[in-house]
């Protein structure tokens, strides 16, 4: 029997899961971040959850603990270190690695598109500017926007409806009609329909590719003639797409 060991947290790790789990004498040990990040994944008597943030001692555990076939790593093309982790975690267990890669979308700076390298480039870039902006990139550099004085009346932050997200954001003071909690990714529609209702100038997000929800976003800026702010991302990575490691998984497992 097959075994294998997927970080999820994102469309491609669940998707690859559900691939997974419909073959026959095939294990899956998923790990997510969170809660919440499990609850977002299929239930199957083949599949084990491990929701909690691993650091690279703790996967060196789990992979040495069980006689794993191979490591995919479906995290997010922003969360380097966690892929640094696991990448070296692979390494000393002696197991093969693959990294899952989402491509990127990338455009000509121009009028309405603008691309900086961070947040805080980011922040620094609307402390230029006047007009409302709806946050995309998540909970977890919210903080760096407390550095604009109206940013509690100016930012609107779109956030998955995690609790502990919700609380921490809501300290940050991102309040009332200010904090949008769902989850993605979402419709050219939907973007619209909030660009629209909050009277946005500007949408921030991280170039995370089709899968993300990311040309969406690109589409809703374009027809509503506001300007995108695109967060590049940290590496050029390698490695395979999801449809090149559904290929290889079904030849070893059919």
């Amino acid at each position: 029997m097959k075994h294998y060991l997927i970080f999820a947290g994102t469309t491609e790790g669940r998707e690859l899961i559900e691939f997974l789990i419909e073959k026959k004498d095939t294990k899956i040990t998923a790990c997510t971040a969170t809660e919440y990040g499990k609850i977002l994944l299929p239930s199957a008597p083949n599949l084990t959850v491990m929701s909690k943030r691993l650091n690279t001692e703790d996967m060196v555990t789990l992979m040495q603990d069980f006689p794993f076939d191979g490591v995919y790593d479906a995290t997010h093309p922003y969360a380097t270190l966690v892929s640094e982790n696991i990448l070296a975690a692979s390494k000393k267990s002696k197991l093969p690695y693959f990294r899952i890669i989402r491509p990127e979308v990338t455009f000509e700076d121009d009028d309405t598109i603008v691309y900086v390298n961070s947040m805080e480039d980011a922040v620094s870039y609307f402390s230029k500017t006047t007009g409302n902006i709806l946050c995309t990139t998540g909970s977890k550099e919210l903080a760096a926007f407390c550095k604009l004085p109206d940013y509690e009346t100016r930012v609107y932050a779109r956030i998955l409806s995690n609790p502990e997200m919700v609380s921490n954001s809501f300290q940050l003071g991102f309040q009332g009609k200010h904090l949008i909690c769902m989850q993605g990714p979402f419709s050219e529609e939907l973007n619209t329909a909030l660009i629209h209702q909050f009277h946005i100038s500007y949408l921030l997000t991280k170039s995370s590719g089709k899968l993300g929800g990311f040309l969406e976003k690109v589409n809703s800026a374009r027809k509503t003639g506001i300007t995108l702010v695109i967060i590049g991302r940290p590496t050029k990575e390698s490695g395979y797409t999801l449809e090149e490691v559904k290929k290889m998984l079904f030849f070893q497992i059919s």
